[in-house]
């Protein structure tokens, strides 16, 4: 029997998946599944965030599962308690798409500052002004991060390179980059012109930017969310953009995905939203497929994946 790699996730590029476990010596089989699988000869199950439903009784029926790897960089669609507790690698996507996401909230930024959406809906309504939405020099522009892993540093660089000033804060970050200013929460909230969070939504972090952190904001500034929707209230930044405080947002993530045609968030004015596009590129497909591919060899082979969530004897 010819062990088998099963993917739920056809956003994978099996075409890479097959070429880079060859070039590494691996001679396994492919396929993609709609449907969580069962039986023998099944060593590593990749699986896309949409799936549902991966519980224990189905690592029950997958006797020779060494593999249990997430395509994304979220996890809690896996039973990882479970896998361990049968042996099992569990991994997750690590650095798979942070040009993309720095890219996009790149994107959102200059937007805003320019004013590119409300002067496109103004000339599609007849209007020809520029006074009425005034566009924003962006030399000069303090640009402040909350968190600074990889994502923020690549937007940090970006930034710096078209003459912004480059404000860093975050849980126990004491140092940014060069031409990076750390700060403290309470100031990056005064002195930033563009608020662009980038930290993990845990219970620490969860309503983040709360009705407090918006009123202590510039008036006149803007907020960008690449991250998790939970991160931001989005009933006080509806207040907020209503009254004037913030001239604009832009958020491609939001608490419930995708919001239902009545959900109060579509009402919200100034506030762009994009359907959690900011990971997306055709180039992430081949990036996750390698990295994928590259775990399943490490696995098989004895050595350390990466993106570790449990580990056998962990």
């Amino acid at each position: 029997m010819t062990d088998r790699i099963v993917v739920l996730d056809d956003f994978i590029d099996l075409g890479t998946l097959r070429e880079t476990l060859g070039a590494a010596g691996i001679d396994v089989g492919v396929e993609f599944s709609s449907e969580i699988p069962s039986g023998a000869g099944i060593i590593a199950l990749l699986v896309g965030p949409e799936t549902v439903g991966l519980d224990a009784h189905h690592l029950d029926s997958l006797p020779d599962l060494r593999l249990l790897a997430a395509t994304s960089a979220g996890f809690d669609h896996l039973p990882v308690g479970a896998a361990n507790d049968r042996g099992v690698t569990v991994t997750r996507a690590v650095d798979y798409c942070t040009e993309e996401v720095a890219d996009h909230a790149l994107a959102s930024i200059l937007s805003l500052l320019r004013s590119i959406g409300p002067l496109d809906a103004a000339v599609h309504q007849g209007r020809w002004s520029v006074v009425e939405y005034p566009p924003r020099r962006i030399a000069g522009t303090v640009l402040g991060l909350y968190g600074f892993g990889l994502i923020a540093q690549a937007l940090a660089s970006r930034a710096a390179a078209l003459g912004m000033t480059v404000l860093a804060a975050g849980r126990s970050l004491s140092a940014g980059a060069p031409g990076v200013e750390v700060v403290e929460w309470d100031e990056i909230l005064r002195r930033s012109d563009v608020l662009s969070v980038h930290v993990p939504l845990t219970a620490e972090t969860a309503g983040l930017v709360n009705a407090q952190a918006l009123a202590s904001m510039k008036p006149g500034s803007f907020l960008v969310n690449v991250s998790r929707g939970g991160l931001v209230d989005h009933e006080a930044l509806g207040s907020a953009l209503r009254s004037g405080r913030l001239a604009g947002a832009a958020v491609d993530v939001l608490p419930a995905e995708p919001p239902t045609a009545d959900d109060p968030i579509l009402q919200i004015p100034n506030l762009t939203i994009t359907p959690h596009a900011a990971w997306y590129s055709s180039a992430v497909s081949g990036t996750l497929a390698r990295q994928s591919a590259l775990n399943v060899v490490a696995v098989l082979t004895g050595k350390s994946p990466v993106g570790v969530v449990a580990a056998p004897g962990s």
